[in-house]
Order: structure tokens, then C-alpha cells, then sequence
């Protein structure tokens, strides 16, 4: 039976706790929640804007430290590695290349360029990777990121930002073959496996480890001297000088394993990143743009997340 409207109001009006009048002088107390928030904004807000009027400090400092240098860092290396011979320049010098047959062989048809468009090519391979991966930050966030984290890493040239990419797409489903890449080139810091073995996905785990044989084997059959050469490498190479002030590797990768199985056991696919920092060969401020994988990896995870509470 439907009630008088005088007599729902009453009802609506007795089901509303009462509200008690402030006195006189003082104000209703904050609502905790958004004050909280409101505080974080703000200083969002003073953050973002102290990294702004940073920024073409930060830009300048770089241009003058390294831009001279633009390139021969890393990049400079992958392209002269046919010149100079593989594995023919010593650990730790300039041109040096320190990574398997396999990924020489990857990138010859890139050698083949002159240096200036080698460059070029390797820049903006670079900077899709970066701008793929910070993708996923909001936008008041996602370009001054972008504008701090890719220069730096146009400089330096090194395979980090593609290292961050086979950590994405090797979680992903039917991905594990892109673990390949890290095993091949710095080796250590591929700690997709682990993750595979603590969460019992075996056929990911089969199709890294798999891809990775197939690789081997393939490059193996058409060079069979260059990885005898590459291991004599690596069982010669001397610890170079920019390790004297960190811990070795020997002392990293066993917490780099055990901060992976345990970002596998609690399905945190952002600290597998950061393993794979602690688990990097060499120590340099380039390795952090590794962190550059962990956008996209909360991002998936997020998304596997709300999948599985669908499915339930």
C-alpha cells in the first residue's frame, strides 16, 4: 500500500540521524578522507611545479656534461661491434661490447648504417620504448616525467628502456618469450623465470626458458666461435671501477632472486622491476630507467585484477 507523502517524509526525516548545530565561534570538523586528499594534491601541485621550473636547469646541466659525449656511451659500441670485432676490445674500455652473439646479430642490419643515422634510428627506438612505457601516468605527471627520464637515457644509449619493455610484455599472457632479450644481453637482471617458477605458471616459464634455447641455438649454429669468445669474455673481465662503492654482484643477486619470488608470491609485478634493478650488472644512474616498466606494470595488473573479480 502506498503511504501518504506527508507520512514518508516523517519517516525519511526520523530515519536521518540528527545532525548537531555547531556553537557559536566554532566551524564543523573536516572531513577527514578529503582533507587527506586535499593535503596530497597540494602537494602534488607544489611538486609538480618545483619540477618545472627544474627542468630547464636539469636539461642545461646535461647538455653541458654530455652532450659532447651523445651517444658513445653505449650506443657507439652496438654500432661498431662489427667493426671492431666482437669481444676483440677489452672490458671497460670504450666501444666494448659485452652482450651474447645473439644480440650482435639482432642489430647487424642496424650496423650497416652510417654512425649519424645509426644514432638516429637508436634515439628514437629508445624514445618510443620510454613513451610506451610512461604511457599509462596521469597526464598532469605523464610529460614531465617524460621530459626528465628521456634525454638522459637519449644520452647514455643503453638497452634499459627495452630491458623495461621485456618486462612488460614478458608478464603478459603468451608473453614469456620476450624474456629472451635480458637473459641474452645484461643476463642477470632476468628474473622473469623466478617469477614463472614461484607462481607455478610452468608453460610461461617453458616458453621463456624455450625462446631462450631457441635463440641460443640458432645463433649458436651460425657463429659457433663468437660464443666461446663472449664466455672467455665474461670469465675475464675485470670488476670494473664503478663498482668499488657498490656491493657486488655476487652479494645483489641473491636479493634480487628474493625480491622477485616475493613480488611473484604477492602478485606485485612493479617490484619485479626494482629486482631487476638490484640484479644489473653494473651500477649507473641509467639502470633506474628501468623503474620506467612499473606504469604499465601496475597498470596490467590493475587490469588482470579486476578480470579475475568478473570472472568470480
Amino acid at each position: 500500500m502506498t503511504r501518504p507523502s506527508g507520512e514518508r517524509a516523517e519517516l525519511d526525516d526520523a530515519a536521518t540521524p540528527p545532525v548537531a548545530p555547531a556553537r557559536p565561534g566554532t566551524s564543523s570538523p573536516p572531513d577527514a578522507s578529503g582533507g587527506l586528499g586535499g593535503r596530497r594534491e597540494d602537494l602534488g601541485r607544489v611538486v609538480r611545479l618545483a619540477l618545472w621550473v627544474s627542468l630547464p636547469v636539469a636539461l642545461w646541466v646535461l647538455a653541458l656534461s654530455r652532450l659532447d659525449t651523445f651517444g658513445t656511451d653505449s650506443a657507439h659500441a652496438y654500432w661498431a661491434v662489427w667493426r671492431v670485432s666482437p669481444y676483440g676490445v677489452p672490458p671497460g674500455t670504450p666501444d666494448a661490447f659485452n652482450y651474447s652473439p645473439a644480440f650482435a646479430q639482432l642489430i647487424w642490419p642496424l650496423t650497416l648504417l652510417p654512425w649519424p643515422a645509426f644514432l638516429a634510428v637508436w634515439s628514437c627506438l629508445l624514445a618510443g620504448a620510454l613513451v610506451w612505457l610512461l604511457w599509462p601516468l596521469p597526464p598532469r605527471w605523464r610529460w614531465l616525467t617524460l621530459l626528465y627520464v628521456v634525454p638522459p637515457a637519449l644520452v647514455i644509449g643503453n638497452i634499459e628502456a627495452f630491458l623495461a619493455v621485456a618486462c612488460v610484455v614478458g608478464l603478459q599472457r603468451r608473453g614469456g618469450w620476450a624474456w629472451a632479450f635480458p637473459l641474452l644481453t645484461k643476463v642477470t637482471p632476468g628474473l622473469g623465470p623466478v617469477w614463472f617458477a614461484v607462481r607455478r605458471e610452468w608453460r610461461s616459464l617453458a616458453v621463456s626458458l624455450g625462446a631462450t634455447a631457441a635463440v641460443v641455438l640458432a645463433s649458436y649454429l651460425a657463429a659457433p666461435g663468437l660464443w666461446a669468445a663472449w664466455l672467455d669474455f665474461l670469465v675475464g673481465a675485470p670488476t670494473p671501477p664503478t663498482q668499488v662503492f657498490y656491493p657486488p654482484l655476487v652479494v645483489r643477486l641473491p636479493v634480487a632472486v628474493a625480491l622477485a619470488a616475493w613480488a611473484a608470491h604477492r602478485s606485485k609485478p612493479a617490484w619485479l622491476a626494482v629486482a631487476m634493478v638490484v640484479a644489473m650488472p653494473l651500477w649507473s644512474s641509467g639502470v633506474l630507467i628501468l623503474l620506467a616498466a612499473v606504469p604499465r606494470l601496475r597498470r596490467d595488473s590493475v587490469a588482470a585484477a579486476s578480470a579475475k573479480g568478473l570472472r568470480r
